[in-house]
């Protein structure tokens, strides 16, 4: 090993004692409170603002029964209301990235305070700047979106890190 690799890993050495990392089951709480707060700022006003405001989402439904229960269920959507529906989520999820990852450069979400952990530089050990903070909450969501990968990849590391961790070059923290 030579002195600047020895001096590269120094830092890092440094804040895995200096810091506890946090445990599996508080990521995993911080991520369902998250995502429950998602949903009902998100996913569900976008749903209600699709019915009261959109060109309307059921076209038609028809379900057929057989011995006391639905054979087959099928409904016919509407492509433009399709259309209008994904035009609120995603302009709504936009406003929701922008002020999550403005929590997360004051180190913590909700989720993430109510589980007393927070997210720092893996180098420094400060918060990270609002750019980052931004391309982590991205990626956060692709490795969930991607049958949580990315967060599995916490379970197989000694750092419990992800990797949107991993990417961001962050490390999420015990308080």
């Amino acid at each position: 090993m030579t002195l600047e690799h020895s001096a590269a890993r120094s830092p890092d050495r440094h804040l895995v004692e200096r810091y506890r990392r946090a445990s599996f089951p508080q990521r995993i709480g911080a991520l369902l409170v998250d995502v429950l707060l998602f949903c009902s700022l998100v996913a569900v006003p976008a749903w209600l603002i699709s019915w009261a405001f959109g060109p309307g989402g059921i076209t038609s439904c028809e379900a057929q029964w057989a011995g006391g229960s639905i054979a087959d269920d099928s409904c016919v959507f509407d492509p433009e209301a399709l259309r209008f529906t994904r035009i609120v989520f995603y302009g709504l999820f936009a406003i929701w990235a922008i002020v999550y990852s403005r929590s997360i450069t004051k180190g913590s979400s909700i989720g993430k305070r109510s589980t007393e952990i927070m997210v720092i530089d893996a180098t420094t050990g400060e918060t990270i700047s609002y750019p980052r903070a931004l391309a982590r909450t991205v990626l956060s969501v692709l490795s969930v979106a991607f049958f949580g990968l990315g967060l599995l990849y916490a379970l197989t590391n000694r750092d419990r890190r992800g990797a949107h961790d991993m990417v961001m070059g962050t490390r999420v923290i015990s308080n």
